[in-house]
């Protein structure tokens, strides 16, 4: 049977031996066993408990009994898609630059397509997800990466497997496909952007004890291709990862999905088609949020980094500089109306302003996304997230279900400044409006205003930037 939705919003043991390889730090070990052994003693501890009960066989069988209910022993067919267009326009860019790198105005016309159809027959099924993601409107523009056009690509194909014969797992995942976890500062797909990010890997989706893990073992998907005659002339190449590259680690849930945990390592190393930094990374994530009452609800993430990379990519840059990194965000908000939640917030994110020393203390986002806390990407670009700190107020009301309104503002400074420049960046007005005109079809509307502050008062464009864009996306 064939079946169709409105989806979307707007918008080997070897390798992992291989990958531990570059653990050096004798703290980061210790840390690591520890970690490992109490995982250990948690699985071995929820197993014995639940090996003790004397119902154990008769809440399994209800288990399976109920997962063999929900099969209907027929094939499955699901489609469904969008079809996005946006206009964006920049008056001098925000970033300090010359009129030899780039011009003072920007305009892109960018598109996107998503077809996505699912198979699915009893416990096992299919996902194959085709995009198309170009850009028009755009000549000589050196922000135009592979980031905004991959023409024509299976960004998803991946099969899932539930097993019938097990508690506690919950599915296994091969293939390609998106990833999205927590706060998805870390490991996200992408949704304002026009391009996403994709992972070939297996995952494994768990519970334990009420808490879901997700264990994963992924190397991530690289956008081809990657030269700017190509891309700004939408060609197309298939897009490939690579096996210099991985990653692998755990996302955890709470029962109550207040208290959120990521762990990964990621390790690369430079290939015949592949040029990296040569990261070995460590990076572990605490997310935790607090509802009070009378409408108050307060969230706090810190994100601590250690191990080893490059300050460049080049052939010639082989010295593996040691890497300490963190990162902390926080907010505390109140339900002030039936439909607006108002929150203060703040970011404070590790910088470097020395490249010749033998420490890199930059925060590495990994393949996180930013655009919900930094503001809109492609065209106005947004600050990355890195070297940074911020205090800001949001405002998020729904006056209805067709109407969504975002109000921001952020006070930005470097967390180290370059030498020789003052530390304050600016201040970031940011409003979006979003209409749902029918339940398949959403227009929006938005902009964002830099006042630049004496930081980045530098280049030939040192007047504020203004930023606007408008679109619409059919869902189908």
């Amino acid at each position: 049977m064939l079946a169709q939705r409105c989806f979307l919003p707007y918008f080997s043991t070897r390798a992992v031996l291989s990958s531990l390889t570059f653990i050096s730090q004798p703290l980061l070990k210790l840390l690591l066993v520890s970690l490992f052994a109490f995982f250990i003693f948690t699985i071995t501890f929820t197993l014995t408990a639940s090996a003790s009960e004397t119902d154990k066989s008769q809440s399994h069988n209800s288990l399976k009994g109920n997962a063999k209910k929900s099969f209907d022993n027929q094939l499955h067919v699901d489609f469904f898609g969008s079809f996005r267009v946006r206009y964006e326009s920049l008056h001098n860019p925000i970033f300090p630059t010359t009129r030899e790198q780039r011009e003072q105005n920007n305009e892109r016309i960018s598109t996107r397509v998503i077809l996505n159809t699912q198979v699915s027959y009893n416990n096992v099924s299919a996902t194959l997800d085709l995009r198309d993601s170009r850009a028009f409107l755009d000549d000589n523009d050196p922000t135009l990466k592979a980031n905004q056009v991959n023409t024509l690509e299976p960004v998803q194909l991946f099969v899932s497997y539930t097993p019938t014969s097990s508690s506690y797992i919950n599915a296994v995942k091969v293939g390609r496909m998106e990833l999205d976890y927590g706060s998805r500062r870390l490991l996200a797909k992408t949704i304002y952007r026009n391009a996403t990010n994709s992972y070939d890997g297996i995952v494994v989706d768990a519970t334990f004890s009420n808490w879901n893990i997700s264990g994963l073992y992924i190397q991530p998907v690289s956008r081809f291709p990657n030269d700017a005659e190509s891309i700004d002339s939408n060609e197309r190449a298939f897009d490939k990862s690579f096996s210099e590259r991985r990653m692998f680690g755990a996302y955890i849930t709470s029962p109550d999905n207040n208290l959120k945990l990521q762990s990964y390592w990621l390790k690369e190393d430079d290939g015949q088609e592949l040029a990296t930094t040569n990261r070995d990374l460590y990076t572990l994530s605490i997310d935790y949020t607090k509802a009070f009452e009378n409408g108050w609800k307060g969230n706090v993430e810190l994100v601590g980094q250690t191990g080893t990379a490059r300050e460049t990519n080049a052939v010639n840059d082989s010295l593996d500089k040691d890497v300490r990194a963190y990162m902390l965000f926080g907010y505390l908000g109140k339900k002030v109306s039936a439909n607006t939640f108002v929150r203060a917030e703040f970011d404070y994110i590790s910088g470097d302003n020395n490249a010749s020393d033998d420490t890199i203390e930059n925060f590495d986002s990994l393949f996180g996304v930013r655009r919900f806390d930094f503001g809109p990407t492609d065209v106005y670009q947004a600050m990355p997230r890195r070297n940074l700190k911020t205090v800001g107020l949001r405002s998020i009301s729904k006056p209805s279900s067709a109407h969504h309104v975002l109000l921001g503002y952020k006070a930005l400074w470097y967390q180290k400044a370059p030498v020789n420049v003052d530390d304050f960046i600016g201040h970031q007005l940011e409003a979006r409006w979003r209409y749902n005109v029918q339940p398949n079809l959403r227009l929006a509307i938005g902009g964002a205003y830099l006042f630049k502050g004496q930081g980045f008062e530098r280049g030939d464009y040192r007047d504020n930037s203004a930023f606007l864009f408008t679109g619409a996306m059919y869902s189908f």
